[in-house]
């Protein structure tokens, strides 16, 4: 004879590991992209590409996006702080008047794109070092 309680905590049990098998299977770079849209204000989106705000501090913003998800590459110069993922680069500098910083994110393409010359020196080129400084980065990495 089942006993009510049981099968309600069996369902629970399967609907919790069904989420943790889900939240496990997003890349750093979706991680990101939902950590940063849900906590800083959107300032504007094209494509890949989004622009955010907010009052903290560079460091302070950057030290949030790692905790959210580590990322494989670190780079900080008068232009700002970079953050690269396989498949994500985050920008964070502070905004011009000095009351916040401003966040790009955008797909590593776009990021070498707006972003070589302070990075390519550190990270190599596109496709390059840097793409294989990444375990398990596959053969599909970079494929447009």
């Amino acid at each position: 004879m089942r006993r009510p309680g049981r099968s309600r905590a069996v369902v629970a049990a399967t609907a919790v590991a069904a989420l943790l098998a889900l939240t496990g299977c997003s890349t750093a770079g979706e991680q990101v992209r939902d950590y940063v849209s849900e906590n800083y204000e959107r300032v504007s989106d094209n494509g890949p590409y989004a622009a955010f705000r907010s009052d903290d501090s560079v460091d302070k913003i950057a030290e949030d996006i790692q905790a959210a998800a580590a990322p494989g590459r670190d780079h900080q110069d008068t232009t700002g702080r970079y953050l690269g993922y396989e498949d994500v680069m985050v920008h964070i500098e502070e905004e011009q008047n000095g009351s916040g910083s401003a966040i790009e994110v955008t797909d590593a393409r776009d990021g070498y794109d707006r972003w070589g010359p302070a990075i390519i020196p550190i990270w190599g080129t596109f496709g390059g070092s840097y793409r294989n400084a990444f375990s398990g980065g596959g053969s599909g990495f970079g494929g447009k």
